[in-house]
């Protein structure tokens, strides 16, 4: 169905596990992660317009132009369908920026899908892909967004066992972020120079998989090659992460930004969980708690 504008929900992701493996001749590293889609997110709103793409955004620090993976989106989607055809964008954004959290990927890849459901996608699936992995490793989880395995660069997007699926569906967790980014292009050359230290083969990866899958290990799970190397300049990161595993809570970095996430098994865990986190970090410290999402398009 072909319409004239549309809402999108844009949301953050969790990496469950996130495996570093080694560098490629391109400069993008191996990786294999356990990615989730989460009702926490953005809003986008998608018009086509004539002339020029254009984006509103409000939320501070947050580029308009051209430097804006929406815009990228635009100018590519473009080019695949070799069609002039212009959009107006307008993003409602909550998820920090440079916390690891995916924001910018899952804005691009709404973009993308919302452009080709407007048009009354002349673009498939696997062309949706293609297109999103141009923009960046994250954006190809992002065109179904659903649970799943990602692997190569990001690129390789793979469905997950139905058992896996089982056993963190329903999981609650809190998501927590101190009150600075870590850059993404900083984070993978740190543990680029020191790679015997930092990285993990596929094999150890796909064993520690495994096991969760058959008994629900989410300590051999919740493992981040990315996290020794931003905690050993990160010190709060790194001290917090500590006194909460010393508490026997299950929590990591997430991603390559800064926010770290916790999983939340009761009331009474979860007040507590809160209250270490704002001891160590403030009162008004980024805090949310969130689930697992479904994709949600909604049309106006």
């Amino acid at each position: 169905m072909v319409t004239s504008s549309m809402f999108l929900f844009s949301p953050a992701k969790i990496n469950l596990m996130l495996s570093v493996h080694d560098r490629r001749a391109d400069g993008l590293h191996n990786l294999t992660s356990l990615v989730l889609p989460l009702d926490y997110g953005d809003r986008l709103h998608i018009c086509q317009v004539e002339g020029k793409d254009q984006l509103l955004c409000e939320a501070s620090g947050v580029p308009t132009g051209e430097k804006n993976l929406i815009i990228q989106a635009a100018a590519a989607f473009r080019k695949a369908i070799a069609t002039d055809v212009y959009f107006s964008f307008k993003l409602d954004k909550i998820i920090p920026m440079q916390a690891g959290l995916g924001g910018g990927s899952s804005n691009a890849a709404a973009a993308l899908r919302g452009m080709n459901q407007l048009l009354g996608e002349p673009l498939n699936y696997a062309s949706l892909l293609e297109l999103a992995a141009t923009l960046g490793s994250d954006c190809p989880f992002f065109i179904r967004t659903a649970p799943a395995l990602i692997t190569s660069s990001g690129e390789v997007v793979s469905e997950i066992e139905p058992k896996l699926l089982e056993r963190i569906k329903s999981q609650k967790w809190l998501l927590f972020r101190p009150d600075f980014g870590v850059d993404t292009s900083w984070a993978y050359a740190r543990i680029a120079t020191n790679a015997t230290r930092y990285y993990e083969s596929s094999v150890d990866a796909n064993k520690r998989l495994a096991e969760f899958t058959i008994n629900g290990n989410w300590e051999a799970l919740m493992v981040n090659s990315l996290e020794r190397p931003v905690c050993e300049k990160y010190i709060p990161i790194h001290v917090l992460l500590g006194t909460l595993r010393e508490e026997g809570v299950h929590c990591m970095l997430s991603g390559s930004g800064s926010c770290c996430i916790a999983r939340v098994t009761t009331n009474a865990q979860r007040k507590k969980i809160i209250k270490m986190i704002q001891s160590a970090w403030g009162e008004t410290v980024f805090l949310v708690e969130t689930s697992l999402s479904d994709l949600e398009t909604v049309i106006d």
